[in-house]
């Protein structure tokens, strides 16, 4: 049994993702991960990582008959792409600095074989960046949330204590 990702274009309408969902269900397959959504063209797009996938040729040849996809393509997972990721938030000036120590120590991990990215949101005002770390937990592959700056305490620091479970 194997793991990989899948990124299907489809016709958009309702029940395309049901549908598919459905194949990769009935072959007891698991979906770990899912982002779908509308092109610019009109099309959809859904991206799905898998695991436990016995016979990869099967599903795609399943999934490419459907009269709704019009292209299946394989890749490895985001996480063996880029891996874990760090999360950098606060005021401008403050971001950029920690920014610069987190890409240094990162290169030296990812020299050796890991993967480690760094995004970074440069913020003003408390009501933004409280609504920036409650986003994090919605984030795939986030490994660590980096508060940058003077303007991290009430709802900020609440917000801030009750993510923790998703670090």
């Amino acid at each position: 049994m194997s793991s990989a990702a899948l990124s299907i274009k489809t016709v958009e309408r309702p029940g395309v993702l049901s549908e598919i969902t459905g194949m990769i269900a009935s072959r007891n397959i698991n979906i770990t991960y899912a982002h779908l959504y509308v092109e610019r063209d009109g099309h959809g797009s859904i991206y799905m990582e898998l695991e436990d996938v016995e016979d990869m040729e099967s599903l795609l040849d399943e999934i490419r008959a459907s009269k709704t996809v019009v292209d299946v393509r394989v890749h490895r997972s985001l996480e063996e792409i880029y891996g874990k990721r760090i999360i950098i938030i606060g005021g401008g000036a403050q971001v950029s600095q920690v920014a610069m120590g987190a890409i240094s120590e990162a290169d030296r991990h990812n020299i050796r074989g890991e993967r480690i990215s760094i995004d970074t949101i440069p913020l003003v005002g408390e009501a933004e960046l409280a609504e920036a770390v409650s986003a994090v937990g919605r984030l795939p592959r986030v490994a660590a949330l980096v508060l940058a700056g003077s303007l991290m305490g009430g709802e900020i620091q609440r917000i801030q204590k009750a993510s923790r479970e998703y670090f």
